[in-house]
């Protein structure tokens, strides 16, 4: 019986996210499937470390991300260095996901992050193997090990480029979409999901959001919204970011805003939403794409969310604001609401919402080659 561990690594949320959709989408084909996030089996003294590390980097020292970033993707040699110091750190959870492979016996792997297929211990790099790719953009360590199967967002790579991926490599290259959970698949009507969840169903709602984490400027951003003078809710939700979630809740706005922390049913406020204020994470854009919510995109962090940024830009479906601008652009946008149903169009057509199924039926046909992993 076919038995499929999909491996993760927990920076940010998006990775996680993708990998339990498929999680979801794998069990529905009748198939055993197991999701494992390998930073969480990071020793205790460790994990915090590396995790807050991350979350400081983005938030303070992004120029130094973009260094990394931009360097990774146009150094070979720094590509390399980057692959043999991950596959140097593995020692910390080698034994533990040897346990993990060992009891489990996959026959088949999935990865969402590119860090997680180069910590497999190599005993196990034979089996067939998928690579999903989480942003618009597709950074070259996903190549250092390719998996027997790459699937990527549309728009990332053109047929050319990918026939050429394949023919070098050897590796499967598909166009997919990004995988979400079912709950992002369908649309609930706004004026039921607004009854749902209590709403006014007559006050237009604007959604904030800066992912999983509740990254980026969204004090400021909650300050210029306040000064829109038309009857408007402000839904904030700060994500797992619990210092935002003070700052927010302790400040006496003068606007109509509402504060909340991490929720599960982020699903139902993108469908009560007019409008969606958020960072271009990969994950964020995709669910978006999925509600038909046009966004507002913020904070852009050098590499991947710039791409995220620059696709959803140039296909219509979103307009980049800071917080000097995020109020003209939401009154511009309330103003002209043909405006707003064109750009929910274009995220419609955008939209991949069978990704997860397909990446799912997919990977269970994934054949290995010598050379991969």
């Amino acid at each position: 019986m076919e038995r499929v561990l999909l491996v993760t690594m927990g920076f940010g949320t998006g990775h996680n996210a993708a990998a339990q959709a498929v999680e979801e989408a794998v069990r529905q084909q009748g198939t055993m499937a197991k999701t494992v996030d390998l930073l969480e089996m990071v020793p205790g003294t460790f994990h915090p470390l590396l995790q807050s590390g991350y979350n400081r980097m983005l938030t303070r020292f992004p120029s130094f991300y973009h260094v990394l970033y931009d360097g990774t993707s146009q150094s070979r040699l720094l590509r390399s260095v980057s692959h043999q110091l991950i596959e140097k750190m593995g020692w910390m959870i080698r034994k533990k996901l040897n346990q993990l492979l060992s009891t489990f016996q996959p026959t088949r792997l999935i990865a969402t992050h590119p860090f997680s297929l180069w910590l497999i211990p190599p005993e196990w790099r034979q089996l067939p193997s998928t690579g999903v790719v989480t942003d618009y953009d597709i950074h070259p360590l996903w190549l250092i090990r390719m998996p027997d199967l790459l699937c990527l967002p549309p728009g990332v790579m053109d047929r050319e480029g990918r026939e050429r991926l394949r023919r070098q490599t050897g590796s499967q290259v598909l166009e997919t979409g990004i995988p979400c959970g079912t709950q992002f698949q369908k649309c609930t009507s706004r004026q039921e999901a607004r009854t749902r969840l209590g709403l006014d169903p007559e006050i237009p709602m604007l959604l904030v959001m800066g992912g999983g984490l509740g990254h980026g400027p969204l004090y400021d951003i909650v300050g210029a919204l306040c000064e829109i003078s038309f009857p408007l809710r402000i839904q904030v939700m700060t994500g797992k970011n619990e210092k935002m979630y003070q700052e927010l809740t302790s400040t006496p706005w003068k606007g109509d805003v509402h504060v909340e922390g991490y929720r599960k049913d982020i699903h139902l406020w993108l469908d009560a939403a007019d409008l969606l204020v958020t960072k271009p994470g990969g994950m964020s854009i995709t669910e978006a794409m999925l509600k038909r919510v046009p966004l507002l995109l913020f904070q852009a962090l050098p590499g991947q969310e710039f791409a995220n940024q620059q696709y959803l830009v140039r296909q219509g479906g979103a307009l980049a604001v800071q917080p000097d601008t995020v109020q003209r652009l939401v009154r511009y946008l309330f103003a002209y609401p043909d405006l707003r149903r064109w750009m929910a169009d274009r995220l419609g057509q955008l939209a991949t919402p069978d990704a997860a199924r397909r990446i799912a039926e997919e990977s269970l046909q994934a054949k290995p080659f010598p050379s991969a992993l």
